[in-house]
């Protein structure tokens, strides 16, 4: 069994499950002190890209180039703020703390409201139903966590729902909202872009 570093992840409530270099008692990420025997600066800092993890002070230019939270560009399908009016400037985020208790009353109120007047009583479950071919290959990669595959569950319905509906014809056009990465965006257009779809997301 390979040694394994001892530093206590209180988070977690059990010792980190890295193991270590012969003769180490911490991993590289919780070593407490700067260690190197060629007196080289081996001090750790948080990562730029990223602080939820650190990297070699010496070895900082080589991390960044590799860091999986380094900035990537953006696939052609995603324009950033593309939304935004052009004189709108950056609106500020402005923290649950600064509103009062009645406006959020309210803005609760509002949420209850609608939802016994339009939802409640009119909830089906819709049928399970394979996954969609437009999503039967990321579904089957091996290593998927059960959240991603959650996720593909949940687009594989939509994708099945749309059809089922008959809402899937030549000339329709279909936004996403509050999109994140726009993967459903990209298996609807897998599903109904094609040659023999004649239709356009």
């Amino acid at each position: 069994m390979e040694p394994q570093c001892q530093f206590y992840v209180i988070r977690k409530k059990r010792l980190c499950r890295m193991t270590v270099r012969p003769g180490k008692q911490y991993c590289g990420e919780h070593n407490p002190l700067p260690e190197d025997d060629r007196c080289q600066d081996d001090s750790r800092i948080p990562c730029p890209n990223d602080p939820k993890h650190t990297c070699y002070v010496r070895r900082l230019e080589k991390h960044l180039s590799i860091c999986n939270a380094r900035p990537q560009d953006d696939p052609d399908y995603i324009v950033r703020n593309v939304n935004c009016p052009p004189d709108s400037g950056v609106c500020p985020r402005r923290p649950l703390t600064q509103y009062t208790t009645n406006q959020i009353q309210h803005v609760i109120d509002k949420i209850n409201s609608i939802y016994k007047e339009h939802i409640e009583g009119n909830i089906e479950n819709a049928p399970e139903m394979p996954i969609h071919s437009a999503v039967l290959e990321e579904f089957t990669r091996v290593g998927r966590t059960e959240s991603s595959l959650r996720h593909l569950r949940q687009a594989s319905s939509i994708l099945h729902l749309v059809e089922a509906e008959g809402l899937v014809q030549e000339g329709t056009c279909y936004v996403e909202l509050g999109a994140g990465k726009g993967q459903l965006s990209v298996f609807a257009a897998r599903a109904w872009c094609g040659e023999a779809a004649g239709s356009s997301v």
